[in-house]
């Protein structure tokens, strides 16, 4: 299954999210001692930022930390696009994955 996204509203209903806030989750991987509990894993954020100097523009941020040598690329941005802000933050969690010295499991 391939990663996707969701509202920032559907997945947090209780917080002010506006419409334009998304959540990146891979149903595949498996961090089990960040993720204990099960569901898929979320990854990232997506969201248009509304105001200020980047007003417009696409922030993007790939979420997941886990143990290992520090990772030394940004791992956040803003892109004039939607798309390609979605595409930078999937294409920083692999590249991101691709450095961690232990392999986390495929959800199976």
């Amino acid at each position: 299954m391939a990663i996707y996204w969701m509202k920032t509203a559907d997945v947090y209903p209780d917080g002010r999210w506006h419409d334009q806030a998304f959540i990146a989750l891979d149903p595949d991987m498996r961090f089990p001692r960040f993720n204990p509990t099960g569901g898929d894993e979320i990854i990232g954020t997506v969201a248009l930022v509304e105001g200020g100097p980047d007003s417009g523009r696409w922030r993007w941020s790939m979420t997941v930390s886990l143990p290992g040598p520090a990772y030394r690329l940004p791992a956040n941005g803003t892109e004039t696009d939607r798309s390609t802000a979605t595409a930078r933050m999937i294409e920083t969690y692999r590249h991101y994955l691709s450095t961690r010295l232990e392999p986390y499991p495929r959800r199976v």
